[in-house]
């Protein structure tokens, strides 16, 4: 028998595993914001990722719980969709204070106030605030608790209190109250959303005027696609009994309730009978596809997954709850494509990619099969970190190996393009990271994307990547020794900014010495010459740069805090803050000629 996931004792094991933290140790408080990260990391960014960060490590920048946070845990707005959270952390039978769910359903009046500035809260919050469109945002409020939640239940169904010259309010906030007994439904949803779809489904189409219901065609490789009409109340049917585990396959597709969200909804309710010719329709893989032998409607499905239309669903489901007589003559058209596991795996891709034209997957999920990509992926496989063999991952994968040096395409991209030019985020994040356009930054790390790198460059690229792993290192002993300390330097939040830092300060060393840098980055290609040995000259020098560079950023930040304008996010995203970072740096080869840190005591000659 499966062995049943408890949202409780997941979040006590995930503390320990990733924050390295023994939960016991923690006063509630903190355990509320464990919960709230715990929730965020594990379960939303499976079930609605378009909710969050491309980057999950950029999810503290939006946990806001502390002194003065307006009652919130986590703000984050991203395309029009504004997902605030609050969490409450209670000993197993404990009861949820009914003031808590009140007090956070007039979160929004709070918020609103800042923007007038009759409130002010801590900087976290103000800042989130900030980028909240209130004329047109939808709100997407979510209360946590792990007590006795009875008793909120009928609070939760009147919905967020409403503010004050805010229009649309109901059609543009939700608010939804989950107690432990949802929690641990979530938590299962996530596991099997995870999964190839085990689903068994029947789907009922609705005849045309000739009594057919759907129509079947063949292709010339066997493959089988039937085409049909559903209503509205079969959709509602076929989502409510297996909600996520419905888009086993293609579970980034629902990014939450935007403007798109509520045109669906309210053609379904006022003009139902068009909604056929406005929507583009729901788009299924099955395994196998077999009609009912007494019913001419019924299509029985295995192994069933809708790859595209997550948002079409989702948003007759809530139009269904709201009126259900006009979602009865709602029609969308359905699509369900029969294919084999073993044969089809490059059709089921590319039929998931074309189907996905939106920010419904990762914009890098497009590159993974790149000969670039399957390259870096074969070369990193004959280099090993100590014992354990690196292992590149062109494609997503969600299972880790102790026994692996795991090295993602997303972390690869970023941590070069930080090292050389900069985060990626200054110049338009991870669209323009993986942008193969002359403006985006594909290029820039990779090369062409029909390319294979040369020898050399692969040891530049892989030489690179390894020495910022090595500053890692030290980034997070400054951090943990900082937050031991009650004192987290804000300029040392993203450790992107470190590589940036360190790779502009080693260029200007070099080239102050007249020595070849490129040389010395594929020389650590072959982290076990170096990584693990403490007194090696490149270890050394790393760690050297790695203060000089720490105290270089902080000063930079400083003098940029002062600003009235300032944004302590925006210090992160623009391009400015790299021309300050390098005038910061430029002095120090200036005045330590002679003894500047270099990667190896046998450094080549520039040109060389």
């Amino acid at each position: 028998m499966e062995r049943k996931e408890w949202f409780r004792d997941s979040l006590i094991e995930w503390v320990a595993r990733k924050r390295k933290v023994k939960f016991d140790n923690l006063n509630m408080i903190e355990r509320s914001k464990e919960m709230t990260r715990y929730y965020v990391t594990e379960i939303v960014s499976t079930l609605t990722p378009g909710l969050l960060p491309d980057d999950l490590e950029d999810i503290d920048d939006y946990v806001v719980d502390g002194p003065n946070d307006g009652g919130v845990n986590f703000i984050f707005r991203s395309d029009g969709t504004t997902l605030i959270i609050q969490s409450k952390y209670h000993g197993r039978d404990k009861s949820e204070d009914p003031k808590e769910l009140s007090h956070f359903a007039e979160v929004l009046q709070r918020l609103h106030d800042t923007s007038v500035r009759r409130k002010m809260f801590n900087r976290k919050v103000m800042e989130a605030v900030s980028d909240i469109d209130w004329e047109s945002d939808h709100f997407d409020l979510r209360f946590l608790t792990l007590g006795k939640a009875d008793n909120l239940k009928e609070r939760a169904k009147k919905g967020a209190t409403a503010v004050d010259g805010m229009k649309d309010f109901a059609d543009r906030v939700e608010l939804s109250l989950s107690d432990e007994t949802e929690l641990n439904k979530a938590l299962r949803e996530k596991i099997s959303a995870g999964k190839e779809p085990e689903l068994s489904v029947a789907v009922r189409f609705t005849p045309n005027a000739e009594g057919q219901a759907w129509l079947a065609y063949d292709s010339e490789n066997g493959r089988e696609l039937y085409i049909g009409q559903i209503s509205g109340a079969e959709v509602s049917e076929l989502y409510r009994p297996n909600r996520y585990r419905l888009f086993a396959m293609n579970i980034r597709d629902y990014v939450g309730d935007t403007a798109t969200n509520k045109g669906i909804r309210t053609t379904a309710t006022s003009k139902p009978d068009d909604f056929v010719f406005f929507n583009n329709g729901i788009s299924a893989i099955a395994t196998a596809v077999e009609p009912d032998e007494t019913d001419s409607a019924v299509l029985h499905c295995e192994r069933f997954s809708i790859i595209n239309g997550a948002q079409t669903i989702r948003s007759l489901v809530k139009a269904h709850e709201r009126d259900s007589d006009s979602t009865k003559n709602v029609r969308v058209m359905l699509r369900i494509m029969q294919f084999r596991y073993s044969k089809d795996s490059e059709f089921l891709a590319d039929v998931t990619k074309f189907n996905n034209t939106q920010n419904v997957i990762k914009i890098s999920d497009f590159r993974s099969n790149d000969p670039v990509q399957k390259d870096l992926r074969t070369r990193f496989s004959k280099i090993s970190v100590g014992a354990k063999t690196c292992d590149y991952r062109n494609k997503r994968r969600r299972e880790t190996d102790s026994n692996k040096f795991i090295i993602s395409m997303d972390e690869f991209a970023k941590t070069i393009h930080s090292f050389r030019l900069g985060p990626d985020d200054m110049f338009g994040g991870t669209r323009y990271l993986f942008d193969t356009g002359n403006k985006g930054g594909y290029t820039k790390v990779f090369g062409e994307p029909v390319s294979h790198v040369s020898d050399d460059e692969f040891d530049i690229l892989a030489g690179a990547f390894f020495l910022c792993s090595d500053v890692e290192t030290h980034w997070r002993s400054k951090r943990e020794e900082q937050s031991n300390d009650g004192h987290l330097s804000p300029a040392l939040e993203r450790r992107w900014m470190v590589y940036y830092a360190i790779g502009e300060l080693l260029r200007m060393i070099y080239a102050a010495k007249k020595r070849n840098l490129n040389a010395d980055l594929a020389y650590l290609s072959n982290p076990n010459k170096w990584i693990n040995k403490s007194d090696h000259v490149a270890k050394v020098c790393l760690a050297e740069l790695f203060d000089i560079c720490a105290t270089a950023l902080e000063q930079v930040y400083l003098k940029a805090s002062k600003r009235e304008d300032f944004k302590h996010r925006n210090w992160f995203r623009t391009i400015e803050t790299l021309e300050e970072i390098k005038a910061e740096l430029s002095v120090i080869p200036k005045y330590r000629r002679s003894d500047l840190p270099m990667l190896r005591r046998d450094a080549v000659a520039a040109g060389a």
